[in-house]
């Protein structure tokens, strides 16, 4: 009988340790990664906006009017100069942004970020998730099919939800400067 019982904890593993009240209920680290993706969501939609911005405005497939690229720069221009950046400011920044634009302007925006999450969802069917710490998160994992910092930084943005990316040296930094420079014009 222990000789039985014994090899079935060897096959069962941690399942047979599992208490069976807890097996139905979300893990700890399920609440946690909701919790750390809804701080970091709105500084990751502002990355994305403005990468988005940054092709847009260099194809010309967006031609906002001269008061529109005034009211764009004041929502943008500010970012790099911010020690931190945090989610209801990030928030802020986008709702300036996309209150400057016409309805027909958001509308090619709002098609742009969809055309780019269908790609990153093609991207994250493609992949092969595996993390050693348990499932992976696969929302901040598309984020980083989207941004061209890449998993790398929806990372460092998950991990720290008032980091500036705008305010260090990088490709938000840099897609940031072109979109400042694009308005210029």
């Amino acid at each position: 009988m222990r000789r039985a019982l014994f090899l079935v904890c060897l096959i069962l593993g941690p399942a047979a340790a599992t208490a069976p009240s807890r097996m139905g209920e979300p893990s700890r680290s399920a609440f946690s990664s909701a919790r750390v993706m809804e701080q970091a969501r709105p500084t990751l939609d502002l990355l994305v906006t403005v990468r988005l911005l940054d092709g847009l405005l260099e194809r010309g497939a967006l031609a906002p009017g001269a008061e529109a690229r005034a009211e764009l720069r004041g929502a943008l221009a500010e970012l790099p100069t911010r020690a931190t950046l945090g989610p209801l400011a990030a928030d802020r920044t986008l709702a300036r942004v996309r209150g400057a634009l016409t309805g027909t302007q958001r509308d090619t925006l709002d098609a742009a970020r969809a055309d780019l999450e269908r790609r990153a969802n093609l991207n994250l069917s493609r992949a092969r998730l595996a993390a050693p710490g348990g499932p992976p998160n696969v929302a901040l994992l598309r984020y980083g099919f989207m941004l061209p910092g890449g998993f790398a930084l929806a990372r460092q943005v998950a991990a720290n939800p008032e980091l500036n990316p705008f305010a260090r040296a990088g490709t938000s930094a840099d897609a940031l400067e072109r979109v400042l420079a694009l308005l210029e014009g």
